[in-house]
């Protein structure tokens, strides 16, 4: 059943429908002051545990979506991102009969012509692929098989259909206010994409072996391009351990803090100066060998940085320096964490405020309460402010998490502060910049507001301005009335279609037609109050600019 696409589009759609009216729901509680923080909680704990089910029995896009979203800390509370990082480790095999199907399709010849002494129990099992161990017939080395699971192309691309559903429907709730929906859509597709595609993933496994071929702390496998398609892989075994079996280092004399330190070192590097870094480096994929080699592993989920975004990043860290807090917004607003309907002025306030108390205090003194309300204005700011966390750097906050938890592992009291400074510092002067001239910035900073047009002048010029972007606003509120108008009688027709055909299932009887009916209707019913609100409140708005 779960290989069939209308019923696998149909169980995605209506879950995620059943888990938008429930958090409507509460939330309309919560409005009325009837639910705490400690109920949604529960009730999004609830949620996830459904929807890991059915990312279990479905396998495809779910699993995929999970791990995805349980790096999103901010989306979703920590104990939800608990349970859909289960998501990693618990996909079932499809066993080594469908896989050695696949892998003689692709090699065009009985696997037994190529390779010998294979291992039929998968030794790693994700939602894209299963690994084999075998031995090769033309040099006789020991290698791992990465094979695509059966119909996982068929099965995620029918799964694109239901997610774009799921974000048209998510688009009509409140989440749409703090997260860009249309690129985290696209970026999914781009990201699992990539995945599907070994090719792609041999091509960053040879650049990263490029990357450290004269780094002898650091070893990538090799790949064998020949036997190499878009579903096999083929690659030397790596006799290692888990970078975390604290064991396996105790017994070979490896210095725990030397190795998080070195660790550190590379993904630093990797992400400032390398253009790619790997964004999955969880410790099935970071080993360690009995020498003390890092071992890299499985480079399907890698993340880039483009030349324009680091040097925005470098113009945030610059603009912090010199305390320009209109260029750290603006900086934020490049870098897309700021929605268009962001209130710049409220953030810059926000950061000024947090910046100052930071440098002004003493913290191992202050009273604990003003820090927790400095903490809290900043949290609130962020809840009602349209800031989000753009998809494109969802990569990096998967690496930097998993990251930070081996080296928390490898050694508790690392001090990453003191380890980061040289490599920032050397990050920060690639453009020229050098810590003397950072002070002439900060001077020019503060000579800039000094010479700012006094304010009444400064009004009285912008008047004409002003007026036109009064005009400009009255024409724009006039379309949206029309649009909003527009979409309610849209949404009537579709309520009216969805309980017809919600009957005729009822009559037939027909239980698919009927709760297909009926979930559109109320899903309409819902969406054609909130237009009337949104038609409501938009009559009663002063109008100002």
């Amino acid at each position: 059943m779960k290989r069939i696409a209308l019923f696998r589009i149909w169980i995605i759609v209506t879950m995620f429908a059943r888990f938008i009216i429930k958090i409507y729901a509460f939330s309309r509680k919560q409005q009325q002051g009837l639910a705490s923080q400690e109920e949604y909680e529960a009730l999004m704990l609830q949620l996830a545990r459904e929807y890991k089910r059915n990312a279990l029995r479905l396998e495809g896009l779910l699993i995929k979506l999970g791990q995805f979203l349980s790096i999103r800390a901010d989306l979703l509370p920590p104990s939800v991102l608990n349970e859909l990082s289960e998501l990693v480790d618990r996909v079932p095999t499809s066993g080594w009969d469908k896989s050695r199907a696949i892998l003689e399709a692709d090699w065009g010849v009985p696997y037994t012509q190529v390779v010998k002494d294979v291992d039929i129990e998968a030794v790693a099992s994700a939602s894209i692929g299963e690994v084999y161990g075998a031995t090769l017939l033309e040099n006789g080395k020991r290698v791992a098989l990465k094979i695509q699971r059966p119909d996982i192309e068929k099965i995620i691309r029918t799964d694109f259909k239901a997610m774009r559903i799921v974000t048209t429907m998510l688009k009509r709730t409140a989440l749409a206010k703090s997260t860009d929906l249309d690129s985290l859509y696209r970026q999914m597709i781009f990201v699992i994409g990539d995945e599907l595609n070994f090719q792609t993933e041999l091509k960053n496994a040879h650049y990263f072996k490029a990357k450290y071929a004269d780094n002898t702390n650091v070893y990538i496998p090799d790949y064998y391009d020949h036997l190499c398609t878009n579903r096999v892989l083929t690659m030397d075994w790596v006799d290692a351990r888990r970078i975390t079996d604290l064991a396996f280092l105790k017994e070979n004399n490896i210095d725990r803090s030397a190795l998080a330190e070195r660790l550190f070192t590379m993904a630093a590097e990797q992400l400032l100066f390398g253009g790619k870094f790997h964004a999955d480096p969880h410790p099935g994929n970071v080993q360690i060998r009995a020498d003390g080699t890092i071992i890299l592993l499985d480079f399907g989920m890698v993340g880039s940085t483009t030349p324009q975004d680091m040097a925005t990043i470098r113009k945030i860290l610059q603009a912090f320096i010199s305390l320009d807090y209109d260029g750290v917004v603006d900086g934020l607003e490049d870098l897309r964490f700021l929605l268009p309907t962001a209130n710049k002025h409220n953030i810059r306030q926000a950061l000024e405020k947090a910046v100052t108390f930071y440098l002004e205090t003493d913290i191992e003194t202050v009273d604990t309460k003003l820090i927790e309300k400095v903490l809290q204005d900043i949290q609130l700011l962020v809840k009602n402010e349209p800031i989000q966390l753009p998809a494109e750097f969802a990569f990096f906050g998967r690496a930097a998490s998993t990251l930070l938890g081996i080296l928390q592992i490898l050694d508790s009291k690392i001090d990453l502060f003191t380890l980061g400074k040289p490599i920032v510092i050397q990050w920060l002067e690639a453009d020229g910049t050098t810590i003397q001239n950072r002070y002439v910035m900060t001077a020019l900073n503060y000579g800039k507001k000094l010479l700012n047009v006094p304010p009444l002048l400064d009004n009285y010029l912008k008047e004409p301005t002003r007026k036109r972007l009064s005009e400009q606003a009255m024409f724009q509120r006039q379309l949206e009335s029309k649009e909003l108008l527009h979409r309610q009688t849209f949404n009537s027709g579709v309520i009216i279609l969805g309980l017809l055909v919600g009957l005729f299932g009822y009559v037939r009887p027909d239980e698919w037609l009927f709760w297909s009916g009926g979930v559109v209707a109320v899903l309409a019913y819902f969406n054609a109050r909130r237009l009337g609100r949104k038609i409501r409140h938009l009559a009663r708005q002063d109008f100002r600019v």
